[in-house]
């Protein structure tokens, strides 16, 4: 059975790690929060916070950008967009202030994407802060979380909490994203009225060079019709395939891809109405890669023979 898509559960507990040496005369500046966990049906649940804060005085202002993203481990689609995954993001508007170490801060709005796996608006917090060196552990109803201060060292946050306050940090290694990736999706009927099964599949090859990205990828669609033929060939298949040219950039676990070029395969059916899209990526753990890009996400699966020690 396909999966049904996991409602946003009240905050739960996060373990907290131990303080650092530094103190900050003030917390204005970039803080992360990585959190990984399993939902009840076992699949990958990742919740990133960035929190963009500013300091006057004792006054406190800015924001936080939340993304969760949901990963299938059996390889069942979700019922809610018949994929492998799905993300979910809001944008959080806060203030409050600071006296001493003491953090005081309350949700003033919140505005979250649209997504057909998640219509819930979650209510308006307030948190209770206790600043730790570069750690402000926050608590609030049902839990609590501890952000932990950017520096030049620290361009994307390296920190998931794990059970017992350790560290998961991906490797040199395992951010390099050189190797075969694949994405598909399982036949399905298609909305255009036509009634016909509907399949796609990627395969992309990339080279990582110190960050700097180039490669290509292999789109294959393929309709059957289940009553009838296709005009254009004659049977009840139709069938195209089209490679595009890729360049880009990678920061850490970040990256940025533009399609440059495409060329297909000589079909009856191709009509040229294909566009070059650009995407924004994120690294995943379990060796994933989400994709955004102007027609929505797609996680892409590194292939089991390219995964990295």
């Amino acid at each position: 059975m396909p999966h049904i898509a996991d409602r946003e559960p009240a905050a739960s507990a996060k373990s907290a790690s131990t303080t650092q040496g530094i103190s900050l005369a003030s917390v204005s500046g970039t803080w992360d929060w990585l959190h990984k966990s399993e939902s009840q049906q076992g699949d990958l649940r990742i919740e990133q916070e960035e929190w963009q804060l500013s300091q006057k005085g004792r006054k406190l202002s800015g924001h936080y950008l939340r993304q969760v993203t949901m990963l299938s481990r059996d390889q069942k689609p979700y019922r809610c967009n018949g994929m492998l995954g799905f993300v979910v993001t809001s944008r959080v508007q806060v203030d409050g202030q600071r006296i001493g170490d003491q953090i005081d801060l309350r949700e003033l709005s919140v505005e979250k994407e649209q997504s057909p796996c998640d219509d819930t608006i979650p209510p308006l917090r307030s948190y209770q802060g206790l600043l730790q060196g570069d750690r402000l552990l926050l608590q609030f109803p049902g839990g609590s979380e501890q952000l932990v201060y950017r520096t030049s060292e620290r361009v994307v946050s390296p920190l998931t909490p794990m059970e017992g306050g350790g560290r998961e940090v991906l490797t040199d290694a395992e951010r390099n994203l050189g190797g075969v990736w694949d994405w598909q999706t399982e036949a399905k009927v298609s909305t255009d009225g036509e009634g016909d099964l509907h399949s796609e599949k990627e395969e992309w090859h990339l080279v990582d060079l110190d960050g700097k990205l180039a490669g290509y990828f292999d789109r294959v669609v393929e309709r059957r019709r289940l009553r009838g033929v296709f005009p254009c060939t004659g049977s009840q298949v139709m069938r195209s395939q089209t490679r595009y040219t890729l360049r880009g950039r990678r920061t850490g676990e970040q990256l940025f891809l533009n399609e440059v070029d495409y060329k297909s395969e000589p079909s009856p059916c191709e009509n040229g109405g294909r566009r070059l899209d650009s995407y924004r990526g994120t690294l995943l753990p379990l060796g994933q890669l989400l994709l955004e890009w102007s027609g929505g996400q797609q996680i892409l699966r590194r292939r089991s023979s390219e995964r990295k020690p």
